[in-house]
């Protein structure tokens, strides 16, 4: 799912669903989804903990870490959530990603 066109084309051959969309409006079921993936996104927290199903994960993923211009750190994500989460997070090459959990 992105909001690019372009994006989506690029993404012709590696995915058999692409949906243009915005993510501050997800055309998604509440609490449908196992998982989501934010790779480097502006953060919608409360469209996030709509569509999340009980017990599913939001995957925060900043490919350039600290120096992308889209870098929000875990405990901001984790203070813009509704409810408690429980978060896991590292580092990889200079990238940083984080795993969330719902707890209530």
């Amino acid at each position: 799912m992105d909001l690019s066109m372009r994006m989506l084309q690029q993404a012709n051959g590696r995915s058999l669903w692409r949906v243009r969309a915005d993510a501050s409006r997800l055309p998604l079921a509440t609490a449908s989804v196992a998982v989501i993936a934010a790779i480097d996104m502006l953060l919608f927290p409360a469209e996030i903990a709509r569509v999340l199903a009980p017990g599913g994960v939001l995957l925060w993923i900043n490919q350039l870490g600290y120096d992308g211009p889209l870098y929000l750190p875990v405990s901001t994500v984790d203070a813009a959530l509704p409810g408690t989460w429980q978060a896991t997070e590292s580092e990889a090459g200079w990238g940083s990603w984080a795993v969330l959990r719902r707890t209530r």
